[in-house]
């Protein structure tokens, strides 16, 4: 289930400059045009991560910033139970629209796409990860929730990414607040996101916002 706003089997760890890296690179490339900056991993469970940078004014007043896409977490299947049920898919790669790829942003992207292996997990659409600590500086907000792309040239990379024949997901990254948190759990995903468009939520990752709840 794609969020529009109505406002307008597991691997070894991913080996940077690889085929599947290529791949990756390719797709993203054609609907992206080249990344702006590259981070390489800087460690075997480092997933590179590329930025992409984009004038967001249409959905978001602030204007320029950046789409940050990892580059090498889909190279594992992620361990989704069989009775998961819904269309989850094996392998996901995450994408995060920030102001800027600052190095808090990135230490946590890249701890996000190595989570699934630490914890033999699977990410997904409206999935959370509650954290015991606000995990991004000038933030309150202590739980990671994952959507799909919002904007056509990033879904369209969700269409046509795959790994050996598996479809790869592709997650955005949001930060959500604890009372945010409990409503998604008392009264469901779909009347949040509701919210969301009511409250001129902001696509791009804002750590100052207040929380719709």
């Amino acid at each position: 289930m794609a969020w529009l706003p109505k406002r307008f089997l597991r691997g070894e760890p991913p080996a940077s400059g690889g085929p599947n890296n290529l791949h990756r690179r390719s797709v993203y490339t054609k609907e992206l045009g080249e990344p702006d900056r590259i981070f390489p991993g800087n460690g075997p469970d480092s997933v590179e991560v590329l930025a992409f940078g984009r004038d967001f004014s249409l959905i978001d007043p602030a204007g320029d910033g950046f789409v940050l896409l990892t580059n090498g977490m889909s190279d594992r299947r992620m361990a989704v139970r069989s009775d998961a049920g819904g269309d989850f898919k094996r392998r996901a790669e995450l994408m995060w629209y920030v102001r800027e790829p600052e190095p808090n942003i990135l230490s946590n992207i890249r701890w996000l796409a190595e989570y699934p292996f630490i914890d033999d997990t699977w990410l997904g659409f409206g999935h959370r990860i509650a954290m015991p600590w606000p995990p991004v500086s000038g933030s309150e907000f202590r739980t990671f929730l994952f959507l799909t792309p919002i904007i056509a040239p990033d879904q369209r990379i969700a269409e046509r990414l795959t790994i050996d024949n598996d479809d790869v997901a592709i997650l955005c990254v949001h930060l959500i607040s604890g009372m945010e948190l409990e409503f998604i759990k008392t009264t469901g995903l779909d009347a949040f996101l509701d919210m969301l468009d009511e409250h001129d939520y902001p696509h791009v990752f804002n750590p100052g916002r207040k929380s719709c709840v």
